[in-house]
């Protein structure tokens, strides 16, 4: 009984709440790689996919400043590249079907306003 209870005073110490999320700069860099392996793929893009990426990368740093002013607003970019990089996976796991642009737009507004006009 004792071997259970240190056992679980274990595990409850290894669960703690220092599980951080990634940061906007990681999730930009993950939207990148989703983003240019999708364009590369599935729409013809001829540049390499570093080159892709380092441009989109870029975008979404550029904005960054501006989403910092906003109440939630870099939450919403977050979101919209999650979303994005879930349709792009999508069709590019699909021989390349048609994204579902109705999901993109949902999450990041008609004309990118989730993440300031970036990609």
């Amino acid at each position: 009984m004792r071997w259970l209870l240190f056992a679980m005073s274990l595990a409850w110490l290894g669960c703690g709440d220092d599980v951080s999320e990634p940061s906007f700069a990681e999730w930009a860099g993950r939207a990148a790689t989703g983003q240019c392996a999708h364009s590369v793929a599935c729409l013809g893009d001829t540049r390499a996919q570093e080159v892709c990426n380092d441009e989109v990368y870029a975008s979404y740093m550029r904005v960054e400043p501006v989403l910092d002013s906003g109440s939630g607003a870099k939450a919403g970019c977050v979101r919209c590249m999650r979303i994005r990089m879930e349709v792009m996976h999508a069709s590019q796991s699909n021989q390349c079907q048609p994204l579902d642009t109705a999901r993109i737009d949902a999450a990041c507004g008609p004309e990118q306003q989730a993440c300031a006009g970036a990609p």
